[in-house]
């Protein structure tokens, strides 16, 4: 059995294996009651670890939760604005439904009125192709405009690359993918400037996009957060949003920012950079195993004011606290 045999039977059969839960807790909970001692102590702990387990396979991963932020960008513009900007990503729809459905997440988003909706990027795992239109339908409802990227799932790092059909299905939505693209976005209290990068893994990102100055605040989006290294200090925006890290997935004190990459710029939330800030949403589906845990999917809604001053050009002031 090839390498890519063993991973392929591996990725089918570990989520499985959450089953066995309900055979070890009756097995489990048999031995606390009719033993002792030590004997009775292991049994417990054992089935407090095994349902801990069982709540972040079949529980949390079902859960939609959304969860508000106020940011006021640095600096200050020609002239003030505020809008309500809806942040999800990380789908990571599979053949073996274990994701929250797109539905659900359409309609949450709705609920919460956005003026509108970015999603950064990692939209399947291995879903075929011939499966886009139907999944990714429900996008269609959202009543705001949505702006997106691909991540590194729908490029292939890992799996299939598909790209292309995961565009195309996009596209025929009305969703603006933004790949390496730059566009002017406005409504009745904000006009800003979007800039989209494609995804840091596939090392082709349009970073010539930051070289020239904007009076408008300018927004960034893409799936990586590290990719806020790749832009010089002086050109980096007023805020990059990002997902990629789904927060940890399975968020322990100490042992998830150790153990993964998730820290490395922030595993949930906004922080500051030299020269920009971040924005980092954890996602509403899995990868690798179909577990979360202390971590659960989400929807952020980011409420964004920037101030005027009309007394002179945009400026960027100097930030003292970073990541």
């Amino acid at each position: 059995m090839t390498a890519n045999n063993l991973f392929e039977f591996a990725r089918v059969a570990l989520p499985y294996l959450g089953f066995l839960y309900f055979p070890a807790s009756v097995l489990l909970l048999w031995a606390i009651l009719k033993t002792h001692g030590a004997w009775r102590l292991s049994a417990a702990g054992a089935f407090i670890c095994l349902t801990l387990m069982a709540y972040g396979r079949f529980i949390e991963p079902k859960l939609l939760v959304a969860a508000e932020h106020d940011i006021a960008l640095r600096g200050c513009f020609p002239e003030a604005g505020a809008m309500r900007i809806a942040v999800f990503s990380d789908l990571h729809v599979s053949p073996y439904r274990y994701a929250v459905s797109v539905e659900r997440i359409a309609r949450r988003v709705n609920a919460k009125a956005p003026d509108i909706v970015f999603i950064a990027g990692d939209y399947v795992s291995y879903l075929p192709p011939d499966r886009f239109d139907e999944t990714f339908a429900p996008l269609r409802a959202i009543k705001a405009p949505v702006y997106t990227v691909l991540g590194n799932h729908d490029l292939g790092l890992p799996g299939p690359d598909v790209a292309a059909p995961l565009r195309e299905s996009l596209e025929k939505l009305g969703i603006s993918v933004m790949d390496d693209r730059s566009a002017d976005i406005s409504g009745e209290t904000f006009d800003v400037e979007l800039v989209g990068l494609s995804d840091l893994w596939a090392r082709h990102q349009n970073l010539a996009l930051f070289d020239t100055p904007s009076s408008k605040p300018r927004l960034a989006l893409t799936h990586n957060p590290e990719s806020i290294d790749e832009i010089s200090p002086e050109n980096r925006p007023e805020l990059l949003i990002a997902g990629h890290t789904h927060g940890g997935q399975v968020n322990l004190p100490v042992l998830t920012c150790r153990m993964t990459f998730a820290c490395r710029i922030a595993r949930y939330g906004y922080g500051k950079v030299d020269g920009g800030a971040v924005f980092v949403t954890s996602g509403t589906g899995q990868s690798m195993l179909p577990i979360r845990f202390a971590v659960p999917p989400r929807i952020d809604i980011l409420n964004i004011e920037y101030a005027d001053c009309p007394a002179g050009p945009a400026t960027k002031q100097p930030e003292d606290d970073v990541l």
